[in-house]
């Protein structure tokens, strides 16, 4: 009796396995070792039946002993047959994959050929539009100041003067941020030697800058973003780190550039910072930026003890 209810729900559990292979057929795009092995499943369930019938009935023992044996061979041959086709399942995964993360790369650079066309237009408009109209208020007001004016009057003036500069420094230093023209006109490293020594004289951090790359430059991409990058990474210290000094070693190495950046701070806790969205760039967003010039990124840190950043891009 025992035996006879374990093989019913032998059997049950057997079709229904079998009936949800079979209705992902359609899933599999009608892949022949998917159906091969659903049709292994069904087979084993239907050999549970031919073992159970002799059970019931003692007189067509050997006859359904002869059946599940050929089923049993059959079996054996759909399963080895559907093993050796699924292979095509696994490459096929391994294809989409690959066109997945070609389609993500072209997206993301893209996005950040776009993102820099954009800066360079808004920082042209702002150094062409607002900066003449601020010189010749520049102009207007020195006018004035040379004129015999009020004692009054001439604090205001000067204040307004001053304001001007103000303006005109800010729209000067904004719009070399959009689009820093040292990088476009220069390479690499002279836009991260000037925005390293920009920090250190208004932070009172060191920063200190090492490469062989001098004059070479790379694709536009590979420059931006690594550029950016550094800027990130910098800022990061300067806002959260309370770091005395920075290390930032560029070299080109045969067919690669390698990026390592490390300072003296106090470090961060990355799953925390993977976690929660920061102003900027961001750690995630970097990760993403670097993977899409065919790159590869190490981080190395420990609280109270500083982040080390190696990053390695592909030419």
């Amino acid at each position: 009796m025992v035996i006879k209810i374990a093989l019913v729900i032998a059997i049950v559990l057997q079709l229904f396995a079998a009936i949800t292979a079979i209705s992902l057929i359609k899933r599999t795009k009608y892949n022949i070792s998917w159906i091969l092995l659903s049709l292994a499943l069904l087979l084993m369930a239907g050999r549970r039946i031919f073992e159970l019938i002799p059970l019931m009935s003692k007189d067509e023992e050997s006859v359904v002993v002869t059946a599940g044996n050929w089923i049993g061979v059959a079996i054996s041959i759909l399963v080895a047959t559907g093993i050796i086709f699924i292979k095509k399942i696994f490459k096929y995964l391994e294809r989409i994959e690959n066109f997945r993360a070609r389609t993500e790369s072209r997206i993301l650079s893209t996005i950040i050929t776009t993102e820099e066309k954009e800066r360079r237009r808004f920082a042209k408009d702002l150094h062409d539009g607002l900066g003449p109209l601020l010189s010749s208020i520049k102009m207007s007001i020195s006018s004035l100041s040379q004129k015999k004016q009020k004692e009054q009057d001439i604090k205001v003036i000067g204040n307004m003067e001053e304001m001007v500069n103000e303006a005109l420094d800010s729209i000067k230093e904004i719009s070399n941020n959009l689009s820093p023209h040292i990088l476009d006109n220069f390479g690499l490293l002279s836009a991260v030697k000037s925005f390293a020594q920009q920090v250190s004289i208004s932070k009172a951090i060191d920063i200190d800058v090492n490469s062989n790359l001098k004059d070479k430059r790379f694709d536009r991409n590979v420059e931006v973003i690594l550029y950016r990058v550094i800027c990130e990474l910098i800022s990061n210290t300067v806002k959260h780190a309370s770091a005395k000094t920075i290390n930032v070693d560029l070299f080109q190495k045969e067919n690669k550039v390698n990026l390592y950046y490390f300072d003296d701070g106090i470090g961060f806790d990355l799953d925390e910072v993977m976690s929660k969205e920061y102003d900027g760039m961001g750690i995630p967003n970097i990760l993403s930026r670097i993977k899409s010039i065919n790159g590869t990124i190490n981080v190395e840190r420990e609280k109270n003890k500083g982040v080390h950043i190696s990053i390695e891009v592909k030419l």
